[in-house]
């Protein structure tokens, strides 16, 4: 799953607080296709952890832009916005 938000600072700030509950995480550029604000960056993370990063994002006064499912269809990467 991926988080979108608007900085690389963002980003590592959710990581690091969700570490703190033991999920971990990658802070990776916004994939083109999801990019409409800019380049941003996003949060690369299990399913199951949505709701721990949402609140981390929440605790941090940080705006998750988006929230996508990513999946491989036909060997292409698709993304589903939650």
């Amino acid at each position: 799953m991926l988080a979108t938000v608007a900085s690389v600072t963002s980003a590592n700030r959710i990581k690091r607080r969700i570490y703190e509950s033991g999920v971990y995480s990658n802070v990776i550029q916004t994939p083109q296709l999801l990019a409409k604000e800019g380049c941003g960056y996003s949060l690369r993370f299990e399913d199951s952890a949505m709701k721990i990063v949402a609140h981390a994002a929440n605790e941090l006064g940080i705006k998750i832009r988006a929230f996508y499912v990513e999946s491989v269809i036909d060997g292409e990467k698709v993304y589903s916005k939650i």
